[in-house]
Formats: structure tokens, sequence, C-alpha cells
């Protein structure tokens, strides 16, 4: 549970109080009509600065922009914050005569929330891109703005009580997660991985300590089997989105404060910890759900790969291949048939599996079969007759491979040593090999 049973009903009775001090209706993501109250204090616009990084996070400060635009709205964007490029990094450590030990980043141009920024016609001394949000000119910028309040999404730092003592109300944080569980900077990745069926997005006060704040507002989101990560992230700030515009009238008004926020279980909290480049390897041994899930969670970044043995043709010796899995579902399995000991008793199961593009009655015609697996490998990688790719996982079931990465022009890496910038179906991916036989390695 996100929060004890006393947590969600103090966040009921805070928030059903706290609506009844401020109209409606509010903006929502969808664009519908919205009414905003003016300040209270003799009818001045609240200032709000920005924090964020990625394009999730252009997408909260997109639904700012278009709110603060509307005749009557009680605040302004008076700042955005985002991460530097990788030349904005270097430039700033040599002008502060520093030597610098490169970083190894691959974003070099400015990040999504900065281009929307400059687009929206913010003045270039309204866009902050600190190395660090300890900077003291940095600090001394943002106290010069006077900031009423502070929102952060997917900044991708950690700010210090230098810059938290300076908004006026304070900083929210839309993080994406039923806080107290999955602090930290992977929450839906982590949350995927873990084959959480619920989910959900919390609007949080910041402090100090990591995603720990009293939240002041949580909604639950129901997760697809199938959904992967980086759709997953963009429902969730898209509702964050809406949340913050809720509650903005209240707060710029005074009607809300963090004394109505819900103090967080910290008994209950789990970390969701940075994502490592290498995490995406898939491991047969594992049960079909547990790869799947993987796959769910790496996708977008880093990605999942699977190591596999191609049979020569000529030799009849198995290569290994490493093929880039971009999308994948689970596959039931019940006993084979006398015969097939190449899928270790498992063959696919002639039962309806929901959301299959293949007929029940085309699920055992297996194309590739053949007797015993070599020395060296665990099972046989089979195909079906209408091209799905099916990988023996360590509970009996299988892993359909839907697709795979597709080799970018003018790489010479590999055929699937580049990022997934298009993709191959399954059937193509097998015709791409020859239809040769794969196996799964020991």
């Amino acid at each position: 549970m996100a929060m004890g049973a006393t947590g969600i009903g103090q966040l009921a009775v805070a928030l059903a109080l706290a609506r009844r001090t401020w109209p409606r209706p509010f903006l929502s993501a969808s664009g519908g009509a919205l009414t905003f109250s003016t300040c209270a204090s003799g009818g001045e616009r609240g200032r709000i600065i920005f924090l964020g990084t990625p394009q999730v996070a252009a997408l909260v400060l997109q639904e700012l922009f278009q709110a603060a635009a509307v005749p009557g709205s009680n605040f302004e964007v008076a700042a955005v914050i985002s991460r530097p490029s990788g030349r904005q990094w270097l430039e700033q450590i040599r002008q502060q005569q520093q030597q610098p030990r490169l970083p190894n980043w691959s974003r070099h141009g400015p990040s999504a929330v900065e281009q929307l920024a400059k687009s929206r016609g913010l003045a270039g001394d309204r866009i902050f891109c600190p190395v660090s949000a300890k900077e003291a000119d940095f600090l001394e910028a943002i106290r010069g703005l006077k900031p009423d309040l502070a929102v952060t999404a997917a900044y991708g730092g950690m700010l210090p009580q230098a810059f938290l003592d300076i908004p006026k109300y304070g900083t929210l944080n839309i993080h994406p997660s039923l806080l107290p569980k999955y602090r930290g900077p992977a929450p839906v990745t982590r949350a995927l991985q873990d084959g959480c069926s619920v989910s959900g997005v919390s609007l949080v006060f910041t402090v100090l300590q990591c995603d720990a704040g009293p939240v002041l507002e949580q909604q639950q989101v129901r997760v697809d089997q199938d959904i992967q990560a980086p759709e997953l992230t963009e429902h969730m700030f898209r509702l964050g989105a809406q949340m913050l515009l809720r509650q903005l009238p209240g707060l710029l008004s005074e009607a809300v404060t963090v004394r109505d926020a819900v103090p967080q279980d910290a008994a209950s909290a789990s970390y969701a910890p940075k994502v490592g480049k290498l995490e995406g390897l898939l491991d047969f041994r594992q049960s079909a759900q547990k790869c799947h899930d993987l796959v769910r969670a790496m996708a977008g970044w880093p990605g999942s790969r699977a190591s596999l043995l191609v049979e020569n043709k000529t030799t009849g010796s198995l290569e290994p291949i490493e093929v880039r899995v971009l999308r994948t579902r689970v596959v039931p399995t019940s006993p084979l048939p006398s015969g097939h000991a190449a899928l270790e008793s498992a063959t696919i199961s002639t039962t309806p599996i929901p959301g299959s593009t293949v007929a029940p009655d085309n699920l055992p015609t297996l194309n590739n079969l053949s007797g015993q697996p070599p020395p060296g490998t665990r099972g046989q990688v089979v195909y079906t007759s209408t091209g799905e790719l099916l990988a023996p996982c360590g509970d009996g079931n299988m892993l359909s491979i839907l697709e795979v990465a597709r080799r970018r022009a003018g790489n010479t890496g590999g055929p699937f040593s580049s990022g997934p910038r298009s993709y191959l179906t399954a059937k193509e991916f097998i015709n791409g090999i020859g239809k040769r036989r794969l196996f799964v390695p020991a």
C-alpha cells in the first residue's frame, strides 16, 4: 500500500475541505473550458518558476503556459529552469575555470523544456540551465524574481535548501508513483519491472529528503499488462498536470497550504534507483512474465536485448547474435505431445490468448522444431506459421517477441547494435536471418 488507511482518510478529508475554498471548473489536459480566480493580493498574478528537462516535463510546462494565457488566470510562468546539455555543461565549467571531466552525455542540444520555453517567447534571462542548483549566482537570480511557487516535473537534479527557501508557497513536484512507494529517479521503470497492476501519480511538496514531502493530492492509475514505460510515463505526467492546475488557484490564494497536505508514512517507503545502461539483458531462465515486464520497463532507454544462438547453414555451428527486443507478450503453454522435446516439455496452447493475432488453430503449427536442443543451449526459439517468434522461458511459458530493432543506415556495429530508431516485426526478422534455427543459450 502506498499509504496507511488513516493516511488515505486524512488525504480525502483534507482535499474535500480544500476543494470548497476555490472556484471550479479548472483547466483539463484535453483543453476544456476553465476559469481561474484572481490573486488575493491586489489582483497581482502569482509568479511560478518551472523546473523540468525531458519531453514529459515539457508537456506539463505547455499546460502551464496555456493556462497562464487564459483571461482571468491568477498566475504567470516567471522563469524556466532545466538541466544543461553536454555543451552547456562544459562551457559553464570552463567559465568557472575548473578542469572538466568530460561528461558521458548523449544529449548535446537544449532540452525539450528549454526549447519549449524559447518557442513560447520567454525572455532569455528567464531561462536557466545551471550545472548545479547550488550556484550562488543562480540562487541570487531566482531570489530576484520573487517567485510565489516553484513546480518541478522530471527536473533531474537535487534542489538545495537554499533554493527551497525561496518560493513563498514552497515547491511542488509531480512524481509518477503512489508515494511513499517508488521514491527516487525511476519510479515508472521500477513499477513496471515489478509487474505492478496499479500505480499512480502524486503531487507532493518538495523537502530536502528525496520525494519525502507531504502529499497534496494523489491519483491511482490501473496499469495495463502490455503498456510500456514511455507511454505510462507520459500518461502519468498528463494526469499530474491536471492535478497541478486543480490546486493552483487555492495555493496562490492561500486557501490551500502545505498544512493541508498529508505526511508520508516513512515505514512504507520504497526506493526506485536510477536505471543502469546494462540492465536490459533478458534472462530466459526467468519466467516469461518477468521477461515481458523487463521489456516494458526498459523500453525507450536503455532498451532490452536478448543474446541468442543462430545456426550457421553451412557448418551447422551456432553463432551468437544479439537482438534488440522492442515489444513482447506472454504466451501460456501446455504439455507437449511426444516427439517435441526441443521445447523442454512445453508447447503452445490452443486456448485463445487475449490480444493474440494468431488464430487458435494455427498456434500449434511450428515451422522449425527439431529434436533435442544442441549442447550449450536451453531450448529452441520457434516460429509459428503466422510469423510468431517464441522463446522458451524458465517457467515453461513462452515469450513472444513481436518487434525487434532495425539497424540504422551507416551503422557498422552489428545488425542490432544501434538504438531502437525503427523496428522489424517478428516475421520480418525471421525472414531476415533466412529462417535459420535460433536457440536460447544455456
